[in-house]
């Protein structure tokens, strides 16, 4: 469970008391994963030469709604004056000069794709009031507060098929996006106006595994794997110390894959056992269809001079969304250069074309040594530069390169 906390005070020490409120939160409440503050002038209704100042606080906990609302309940007891408001004759209201609000507390579920609503509001008793509610609701613009302190990113690529990389192993600030990633992820990856990229991926620990992967599209849905993110995240980590040795085991919404370092260049990840699951036809063409953890529609081309742009951008959409896959799919579209070497461009749910598409280059080798077309090793041609797919067993493995690109902390937000 994620929180968002905001603390306001209108005393002269304010950031002092604030700090204790926090410090009593971070005590009850669970571990605290980024502040971003917040300064005000005083509302109408209160003394005018008073500034307000609010923090508002992320946790990760499992505590539940209501017992963060009563501990908010008890900091405001024990740091805030209890008093009568006096109303003046101008009808403003004049408080304590030692006030602690514990405003708001909003609280998602694990995975951020839903909010939280046990309840419209919950109501507890308040040091000023008789009762007061705290709303659980999204409040966007907490969460832009946060993001506008700064979060630390890696832009990574494995043949151009680049994403921006937020690492939650040693702060879980990051996290802070994940309600709103759909308003983030195109923000980001707008290629003009942003980053610029594929999608976005969070690191994180696994209880089960080194490390695990979540991955978002441009669109900011979720997809289940990425063999050219898991590549960059292999070498990463390796880079970075962050396991020893150079394997490691990356847990996905797909399974957990194997990654094996040989350098930046020879980076081999394991991509399960691919599955035909038929063949489909639109549009008076034949897919052939593979699970591979995510969805694939693959077509044949007769010569090379076929993969046009025209071609990618006006059928791989209306393939994506075509009713016959209803979560929509891949759609890879290659041709068979010799038993061991495939061109191919593809189509990515969610991202549109992209240089590179590891699943779907396994895919694609996959459905043609099925189909009895080529033989491992197969060579994918992307546009972006060179996959290998080899099998060890029901095992299909892709070798490729992973590139870090660069580094850098994002304050983007709508309005900027």
């Amino acid at each position: 469970m994620l929180y968002y906390i905001g603390i306001g005070s209108n005393l002269g020490e304010r950031e002092q008391t604030i700090r204790r409120a926090i410090a009593l939160l971070d005590e009850h409440v669970g571990i605290r994963l980024g502040t971003a503050p917040l300064v005000y002038s005083a509302p109408q209704g209160f003394r005018s030469e008073h500034e307000f100042c609010n923090t508002v606080v992320l946790y990760q906990s499992s505590v539940c709604p209501e017992a963060v609302l009563s501990h908010a309940q008890a900091i405001e007891q024990q740091l805030g004056r209890v008093c009568n408001s006096v109303i003046q004759p101008d009808g403003t209201k004049l408080y304590s000069d030692r006030v602690i609000d514990i405003d708001l507390v909003v609280a998602y579920n694990d995975n951020g794709t839903e909010y939280q609503q046990q309840s419209a509001t919950l109501t507890l008793p308040h040091p000023r009031m008789p009762e007061r509610e705290f709303v659980l609701q999204p409040i966007r613009q907490l969460i832009a507060g946060i993001v506008a302190e700064g979060l630390p990113f890696v832009k990574m690529h494995g043949i151009g098929n680049d994403y921006i990389y937020l690492d939650c192993t040693t702060s879980l600030l990051p996290l802070a996006i994940l309600p709103e990633i759909r308003y983030y992820a195109p923000l980001w990856c707008d290629r003009h106006r942003g980053i610029g990229g594929d999608g976005i991926v969070f690191i994180t620990r696994d209880k089960d595994a080194d490390l695990r992967m979540r991955i978002f599209n441009a669109d900011g849905s979720e997809a289940e794997m990425c063999g050219n993110a898991s590549r960059c995240i292999g070498y990463y980590a390796i880079a970075n110390h962050m396991v020893e040795g150079n394997r490691l085991r990356l847990a996905t919404q797909a399974g957990t894959r194997t990654i094996q370092v040989q350098d930046a260049e020879h980076v081999s990840v394991e991509m399960g056992t691919p599955e035909f699951t038929g063949t489909q036809h639109i549009g008076g063409r034949t897919y052939m269809t593979v699970d591979i953890g995510n969805p694939h529609a693959i077509t044949l081309l007769q010569d090379a001079e076929a993969l046009t742009t025209e071609l990618v951008h006006t059928v791989g959409p209306q393939v994506e969304c075509d009713p016959c896959f209803p979560h929509r799919t891949n759609v890879e579209f290659g041709v068979v250069i010799d038993r061991h070497h495939i061109a191919m461009r593809v189509w990515e749910r969610g991202s549109g074309e992209t240089q590179a598409c590891g699943t779907g280059a396994t895919a694609t080798a996959y459905a043609c040594v099925h189909q009895g077309y080529c033989d491992y090793p197969v060579t994918l041609i992307l546009q972006g530069g060179n996959l290998t797919i080899s099998a060890e067993g029901n095992n299909a493995i892709m070798t490729g390169p992973a590139t870090i690109a660069f580094t850098g902390v994002t304050r983007m937000n709508k309005d900027n």
